[in-house]
């Protein structure tokens, strides 16, 4: 059974998210402004209101939306699939300014239908996407068949946020010396 009244009109979720993310990155989730979206946006706060109710709830969908729409191609070679990964991850961290995001979602004070969201809508995707690629490489032979993938996978990103959090820049070849150290940590020789 459909809601009552008007279908949401899909032009204005997508402009609403496109601005959302450019405010993200320029001034980070704590200067996020509702009013300042919706205006740029071409659209009115009710509006906005009706889609995301807070700004944490626009920037989970901002976010979740630049990775699943540029989500990387797989090309078959786990090692490489796998540094691909990670670079994506880089760039949805950094392109949205989404790293208070993450912290933000450990807290207490967070609705938890939105963490919800962000776990299914960003965090259970890219967990996939690196499993996936660590089942290639154990498939293959590359790395050990005992393996334990659920820890290499978040050491994996988990490696991000540690630099991060002792206020350090990752450095430019961070994705594939991750997933190098890892991949050796696996059994397997990086290629």
């Amino acid at each position: 059974m459909r809601a009552p009244g008007r279908p949401r009109d899909r032009a204005i979720d997508d402009a609403v998210l496109d601005v959302a993310l450019r405010h993200l990155a320029r001034d980070g989730l704590s200067g996020l402004s509702l009013a300042a979206v919706a205006a740029e946006a071409g659209t009115t706060r009710p509006a906005l209101y009706r889609r995301w109710p807070d700004k944490v709830s626009l920037a989970v969908g901002a976010v979740a939306r630049l990775a699943a729409v540029e989500a990387p191609e797989v090309i078959g070679e786990p090692f490489t699939d796998l540094v691909t990964e990670l670079e994506h991850f880089r760039h949805c961290i950094t392109a949205a300014g989404a790293l208070p995001l993450v912290g933000l979602m450990l807290t207490d004070g967070v609705e938890p239908a939105v963490r919800q969201v962000y776990a299914e809508q960003i965090v259970a995707p890219r967990r996939a996407r690196i499993r996936a690629c660590l089942l290639a490489a154990r498939d293959s032979g590359l790395i050990d068949a005992d393996a334990d993938l659920d820890i290499a996978g978040s050491l994996l990103t988990g490696s991000w946020y540690a630099i991060a959090l002792v206020g350090r820049r990752a450095p430019a070849d961070w994705a594939h010396r991750t997933a190098s150290l890892v991949w050796r940590a696996c059994g397997g020789t990086p290629g």
